[in-house]
């Protein structure tokens, strides 16, 4: 979309990262893997967490970026301070805009991530999001779809959006596959001969974990031999405590496991023999990306790049999502489907798969090898850096 731009002088960059926290989680890491490329191409770079700081701020700090959180108390006077003292001449926001009006007061541009399909917005949410917009410069969509929602519910003109998917520091992930050692099954109860499903994603009621167990009660009628091992961060305790007790009631805590966050998922993967994700929702998932790189078949609902990774079952199975077109989906919707549902229409799709991938795990894991070289043909993160610096070299020579 800003293919007019590229011929233009570019800017010299000093990048400012916003983001809401800096923890744990797929979106922390896309901040956390993206700003590295920045900073080894040699663009001064501060990322600002408004929010908490934790397992990755540390790893940036220790890559060598440089890392500021904003204190609970006068949060905006620091917030200007670094403006001043850091001077950027572009900032990059994802998912948070507390610095906006400090931003645009300095005229500092700023390209905000759209990082998933936004209908978990309501009402006054979206109100906020159209106020917003009027700071950002361009928008940068991880997915087709995540862009197509953006267009159709929430009004941004496509020509605003650049569509970039995710990308993985390939070098780091075949690093980490080359030494994992397996998670012991059988310290969680898993027999050797089972087919292990790993869920990578956190405990949040939007990645489909009660398709997961739908699909489970329909398996556990005739086999005892499939296992979804769910790893991941708590969002909302009350939520994981309700899923636990549906697990017991329905006799399937032995086969869905929930043994709580891993900060490396290397061991689990080699451990799994398949990777298992039927979220409602998604915009370009890096747990997506790292099964490819870890070489592991995929079952995927098809929201986010599902679909753009999954092409004629290539590298694993694709199943419908719940709700038919990405743009049919609200909040209302979206709760409903999470939090108050537990019979679902594609919870037999799902289970064909799973039976699929644990009869022929042999075929299956050839699929995983042709994933793992999509991912370093498409999505490395070197080519998808690249792509991300154009579009804040167009935003910011525009601006100048």
């Amino acid at each position: 979309m800003l293919r007019h731009l590229f011929r233009r002088r570019k800017a010299t960059l000093r990048v400012l990262v916003e983001v809401g926290s800096f923890d744990k989680g797929g979106l922390e890491k896309v901040v956390l893997d993206s700003t590295l490329a920045l900073h080894h191409a040699g663009v001064p770079t501060l990322i600002v967490s408004v929010g908490p700081l934790g397992i990755l701020a540390s790893a940036a700090r220790a890559a060598g970026l440089q890392v500021a959180g904003l204190p609970s108390r006068g949060a905006a006077r620091a917030y200007a301070r670094l403006l001043r003292d850091f001077a950027p001449t572009l900032a990059v926001s994802h998912f948070s805009t507390f610095g906006y009006n400090l931003l645009a007061r300095r005229g500092v541009p700023v390209v905000s991530f759209i990082h998933n399909v936004y209908a978990f917005m309501d009402a006054a949410q979206r109100a906020r999001f159209a106020a917003d917009d009027r700071t950002v410069a361009h928008y940068v969509a991880v997915s087709a779809k995540a862009a197509q929602y953006a267009t159709a519910r929430l009004g941004i003109d496509p020509a605003r959006i650049t569509v970039v998917p995710n990308g993985l520091d390939l070098e780091q992930t075949a690093r980490r596959a080359a030494a994992a050692r397996p998670v012991d099954r059988a310290a969680l109860g898993i027999a050797d001969g089972d087919c292990v499903f790993l869920n990578v994603a956190s405990y949040n009621l939007h990645k489909g974990h009660y398709v997961m167990a739908a699909a489970l009660r329909l398996l556990l009628s005739h086999r005892q031999d499939i296992r979804i091992v769910c790893i991941g961060n708590v969002v909302h305790p009350p939520h994981l405590d309700g899923l636990r007790a549906y697990l017991r009631a329905h006799g399937l805590a032995a086969h869905m496991l929930l043994p709580g966050y891993a900060e490396d998922v290397a061991g689990w993967f080699a451990m799994a023999d398949a990777f298992l994700l039927p979220s409602f929702i998604e915009g370009w998932s890096i747990a997506m990306n790292e099964a490819m790189g870890f070489a592991r078949p995929m079952i995927l609902t098809d929201t986010g790049g599902a679909a753009e990774v999954i092409e004629d079952e290539d590298t694993g199975i694709l199943i419908p999502n719940e709700y038919g077109e990405v743009t049919a989906l609200d909040s209302t919707l979206l709760d409903r489907l999470a939090y108050a549902t537990r019979d679902f229409r594609i919870a037999a799709d799902l289970a064909r798969a799973m039976e699929r991938i644990a009869g022929d795990r042999p075929g299956w894991a050839a699929a995983g090898l042709r994933g793992r070289a999509k991912l370093q043909a498409r999505y490395g993160m070197s080519a998808i850096s690249a792509r991300h610096r154009a579009v804040l070299d167009a935003v910011a020579a525009v601006a100048r």
